[in-house]
């Protein structure tokens, strides 16, 4: 028996063909469409960027202009000129960038400068904000305008500082005695541009402690001060050592320093202390450091050689009165009135003579001259 050729199979086949040469078709278009847009060439645009926001050290001593490192870029496919404009509205500080027309290839970037300058002491609190605008100005073939402006928005500052004084009004050397307590008065200023607590202390401590010296109200004291301000009178107090073995010439150092600014120069004045042996002290200046009995020795010796002095002018009172008596008088023819004169004047001496011993032979008057002496 001859087979049945049945078509079903062939007509599937057909199908199946027919749909994908459909599907073929519709899809070149979007595949031309992908392949074509990867030619497509970036649109002009522009971006710009800084470094951190710039901050000023405007220290009198340490002062210098500040410099912003900022870069401009051309992401697109075209060369272009690019320029940039600041915004910047403080009239203390200048702005000044070191360039503000760019030409780029396209995908390329350069850097630029932006330096900000002005006076010293500004102060801490001193802030500005400022912008940096970027725009396409020009493109090698025309464009539609599409993302060709840039900004950078950035904050300008001033950094603090410390700058202090100490002033003391009495820098001369301090003389002082065994456990004696003497305070040292100082101020303090404040030539920073902030606010600051501004400490004063005593930088050789350790060295005056091993000396015998302390500190017993401490050995620092510390003040908020304004800029531009003194502090109120301040004092370190400090106590002599109980007892010496040798003379003692030290040094007390102190030191008004900065809290705002850990670099900041400090100010530092020395002032001497001097503290004597008491078997040292020599002669009678040291009266007040001597004991009850050097008194009495220093005072019986003093009494002794007074009276020493007294018993050795009488004695020449005497002998020169008796010289004068032993004289043997020269005779001399005068008239009868000279002689009676003469002889007036002889008995006058003698009896002024009798008189002085007179006075001294008087036992109870010469015991109480003598007691004076004791």
């Amino acid at each position: 028996m001859k087979e049945r050729f049945n078509p079903q199979p062939v007509r599937n086949m057909r199908r199946g063909q027919i749909v994908a040469f459909a599907l073929a078709f519709f899809m070149l278009p979007a595949l031309s469409v992908m392949t074509s847009a990867q030619d497509v060439p970036t649109m002009p645009s522009v971006e710009i960027d800084c470094a951190s926001d710039p901050e000023m050290n405007v220290h009198p001593s340490q002062y210098e202009p500040v410099e912003l490192t900022c870069v401009v870029r051309n992401p697109s496919s075209f060369e272009e000129t690019i320029s940039v404009e600041k915004e910047w509205d403080a009239n203390e500080i200048e702005m000044i960038l070191s360039e503000d027309t760019f030409t780029l290839e396209a995908d390329s970037e350069e850097e630029f400068t932006v330096t900000f300058s002005g006076p010293t002491k500004l102060p801490a609190d001193t802030s500005h904000s400022f912008t940096l605008n970027a725009q396409v100005v020009t493109a090698i073939v025309p464009y539609e305008w599409t993302n060709t402006n840039a900004s950078y928005n950035g904050e300008f500052t001033v950094s603090t500082y410390g700058m202090v004084e100490l002033e003391i009004s009495d820098k001369s050397t301090r003389t002082m005695i065994f456990d004696e307590a003497r305070a040292i008065s100082f101020q303090f200023s404040n030539y920073g541009n902030d606010i600051d607590k501004i400490r004063v202390s005593v930088s050789n401590e350790a060295e005056l402690i091993e000396n015998g010296f302390s500190f017993p109200l401490g050995s620092f004291v510390a003040e908020d001060v304004a800029v531009g301000g003194v502090s109120s009178l301040r004092e370190i107090s400090i106590t002599a050592p109980s007892e010496v073995t040798e003379d003692v010439r030290i040094q007390i150092i102190l030191r008004a320093e900065s809290d705002n600014d850990a670099n900041a120069e400090f100010s530092e004045i020395s002032i001497t202390i001097v503290i004597e042996k008491p078997n040292e002290i020599s002669g009678l200046g040291g009266l007040d450091e001597m004991s009850t009995g050097d008194i009495k020795k220093y005072g019986a010796i003093l009494g002794a050689g007074i009276l020493g002095i007294f018993i050795l002018v009488l004695a020449l009172k005497v002998v020169g009165r008796r010289s004068m008596n032993n004289k043997v008088p020269q005779t001399i023819e005068l008239p009868d009135v000279k002689e009676e004169s003469n002889s007036l004047a002889e008995d006058e001496d003698v009896d002024e003579f009798d008189d002085l011993f007179d006075d001294l032979e008087e036992e109870d008057d010469l015991d109480s001259f003598l007691d004076d002496f004791d």
